[in-house]
């Protein structure tokens, strides 16, 4: 084999790995990305999305909140601008989980009935406020996490 040859063989070779690994991480990184849906989204597709495992994003509307006595289920709604969620769950919630605030619930939606979280995600909005804020610095809170669900 000359030089010539080999250097042909070097770069095919060079070209092959690297596409390899190339077309790996793509396909990896593609399996890994998770969305969440809105409750509008999640209404407009109940049949599509029904008994299916999706995540859902939004606030914990304020007032909805009901821990069942003696054990760790509870049941809340989640909303966005248009529509609203019943979701029930049985478990430990995270120390940021309250009414008024940002959650994503993983779990499985069952149509017209309620969504099934098995995992809640309390957010948070990424604007730093002092302990002691106004009336006016939750509403502006509130319109930052709303705006990071469109």
């Amino acid at each position: 084999m000359n030089a010539k040859n080999k250097r042909y063989l070097l770069i095919g070779s060079v070209l092959v790995v690297g596409g390899a690994l190339l077309a790996l991480v793509f396909t990896s990184f593609t399996g890994a990305l998770v969305y969440f849906y809105t409750p509008t989204e999640i209404k407009a597709k109940s049949a599509e999305m029904s008994g299916r495992k999706v995540r859902i994003g939004g606030l914990v509307q304020e007032g909805s909140l009901v821990k069942e006595p003696g054990t760790l289920k509870i049941r809340f709604l989640v909303v966005d601008n248009a529509e609203r969620l019943s979701v029930q769950y049985d478990g430990m919630t995270p120390d940021l989980f309250r009414e008024g605030q940002g959650v994503i619930v993983e779990g499985t939606w069952r149509g017209g009935e309620s969504f099934q979280a098995v995992t809640i995600l309390a957010k948070h909005s990424e604007d730093y406020v002092p302990v002691k804020m106004s009336q006016e610095g939750i509403a502006k809170a509130r319109e930052s996490m709303l705006k990071t669900l469109k």
